[in-house]
Parts: structure tokens; C-alpha cells; sequence
């Protein structure tokens, strides 16, 4: 059987479309000698396409004072990190556009671990990964580490909630259920589902090397803790739910700062994954600081974040 860094490594390596290994080098080139990889994840690597999407990236640099070249961005992005931005470039005769976020290694590497409480990082890359540029072969080695912990931090969080024996679509089920949960997403209750059942296979390997010793039947597992354990689980997750919540919110009034064109490319997801419609005036456009807090609560409201 396969070990989950083995599982892993494989899954940074695999090849992906032209467009996306272009804005990664234009990417490396951007942030310039402080690139120590770029990471490629999210729908249009699920879907092999950016087609009426956006591509998401990770720049994982080695100070953030030398890749932003702004000591006030610099300062926002030790204390709340990552900062994110919406990038463009030609390619082809056509646009891609691209929201990437840029993290420190040594933040990159706790936020992926057991260490971070909040599941922000660790829940997103528990999902496959793409590699698309590492500075050297250590690098990639601890990233691909990083990606590895960050699978196994999210399983045993959300194992510990099970209460009876679970299959690998009902661990990873409840664990997306859960990280959502602790965010500000627009995703729909069955976006979950959609996710493991896309690349069941997948999260069904990850899952035996992970918990072969607790198969308890051909497919199930037992399960890992006794009903205390559970029920501490449950508070830890409640609390995860506050502090996540409260981050993203942070983060979203930073973004305000950061992200040229964040108000349209929020507006946009909110409304693809939940159907909320919300109309951006020039007015509101100008002030995107208040006007995102201002959509916050309305959204909200109206049921564009879960």
C-alpha cells in the first residue's frame, strides 16, 4: 500500500493545462528571488480548465518583506496572513485572471500542521495539490510534507467526530462539512458531497494510509476515540467555528486593501455557488472597505454565506 507521502507526491506532480503553468511562471517571476514554490489548487485544477473560472494560487516566499517590497502589506501579512491579490496576464489572446495569495514558508508550514487551530490551511490543501514551480529539491520535499500533514491534520479532526465506524466518503464528507462550517463560504450544504465523490478514489487511498490499523471491515474504519473524546471534539470544532469565522471576516477587510478587484470577484463566487444576486454600484466600488462590510451583513442575511 501506497504511504500518504508517496499518495501526495505523486498527486503535486501530475501535469496540468498550459494556461496554469504559465501564470505560475509569471507568478515566480513577479515575486522574484523570495519565490521559494508556487502552489496550484482549487476548481480549475479539479476541473482541468479556467474556462469562465479564476485560478487559485499559493506563492510561498521567503520573507514576505522581500516579496511585497511594502512594509505596511508586509506588516498586514505577518499579522494576518496571507494576503491576497487578483492578478491578470495575456496569454494566447485571452485574459486569465488569478486570485493568489502569499504566505512565508514558516507560516505556510504551521498553518498545514496540528500546531494551527483554525482550519483555513489545513483543510484547503487536505484537497490534491498541484507543485508548479519548488526553488530546489528541498523545498519541494518540505512542501510536499506540508501538503501531507495538512491530509492527515483534517482526518483526524473530523474523525474524532464520528461517533461509529466510517467509511473514507463519510470521514472526508464530514470534514468538509465541518472546515466550511468554520469559514465565511458561499458554498451549498452539498458542495462536500460534490468534492469526495468527484475523486472518491483519492480519498479513499489517503484514508487507508492513514487509518489502516483501525479497519474494522473491507471499506470502514472504528472508530478512533471513546464518546468523551467525541464530545471534546465537538467543543473544539464549535470554538474552531468562532475563531475561523472571526479571521475571515479580518482577513475580508484586509483583502479590502489588497485585493484590486475583490468586491466583483466576491460578488461573482457568492453568486455562482449560491444563486444570492447582488448588483455593485461605481459608488460602492469606490469604497470598498465600507462596502464590504456593508455586504457582509446583507448577504448574509440573505443566504450567501453559510
Amino acid at each position: 500500500m501506497s504511504t500518504l507521502i508517496d499518495i501526495v507526491a505523486e498527486e503535486t506532480r501530475k501535469p496540468v493545462f498550459p494556461a496554469a503553468r504559465a501564470f505560475a511562471e509569471d507568478l515566480r517571476a513577479r515575486y522574484g528571488s523570495a519565490t521559494a514554490a508556487v502552489i496550484f489548487y482549487g476548481s480549475c485544477l479539479r476541473q482541468a480548465t479556467d474556462e469562465g473560472l479564476i485560478l487559485d494560487f499559493y506563492v510561498i516566499v521567503d520573507r514576505m518583506s522581500a516579496a511585497l517590497k511594502n512594509p505596511v502589506s508586509a506588516a498586514f501579512a505577518h499579522l494576518l496572513p496571507p494576503n491576497v491579490y487578483y492578478h491578470e496576464m495575456a496569454y494566447e489572446g485571452r485574459t486569465l485572471r488569478a486570485k493568489v495569495a502569499v504566505i512565508s514558508v514558516s507560516r505556510f508550514l504551521k498553518g498545514t500542521g496540528p500546531d494551527a487551530f483554525t482550519s483555513a490551511l489545513w483543510a484547503r490543501f487536505a484537497q490534491p495539490a498541484a507543485i508548479l514551480y519548488s526553488r530546489n529539491a528541498e523545498i519541494e520535499r518540505r512542501m510536499i510534507a506540508a501538503l501531507a500533514e495538512a491530509v492527515t491534520t483534517t482526518a483526524v479532526r473530523a474523525a474524532a467526530l464520528c461517533t461509529g465506524s466510517f467509511t473514507a466518503r463519510d470521514l472526508w464528507v464530514r470534514a468538509f462539512k465541518e472546515t466550511y462550517a468554520a469559514e465565511l463560504r458561499p458554498e451549498s450544504a452539498e458542495k462536500s458531497v460534490e468534492l469526495v465523490e468527484r475523486d472518491l478514489a483519492r480519498y479513499e487511498a489517503v484514508t487507508a494510509a492513514l487509518f489502516e490499523e483501525k479497519k474494522d471491515a473491507p471499506g470502514s474504519y472504528a472508530p478512533v476515540g471513546d464518546e468523551q473524546a467525541q464530545a471534546r471534539a465537538l467543543s473544539t470544532w464549535r470554538l474552531r467555528r468562532i475563531a475561523g469565522k472571526s479571521l475571515n471576516a479580518a482577513r475580508l477587510i484586509k483583502a479590502a486593501f489588497t485585493f484590486n478587484g475583490g468586491l466583483d470577484y466576491a460578488v461573482a463566487k457568492i453568486e455562482r455557488h449560491s444563486g444570492v444576486k447582488i448588483a455593485l454600484t461605481e459608488k460602492e466600488k469606490r469604497t470598498p472597505l465600507l462596502t464590504g462590510i456593508r455586504l457582509f451583513f446583507k448577504v448574509r442575511k440573505r443566504g450567501g454565506l453559510n
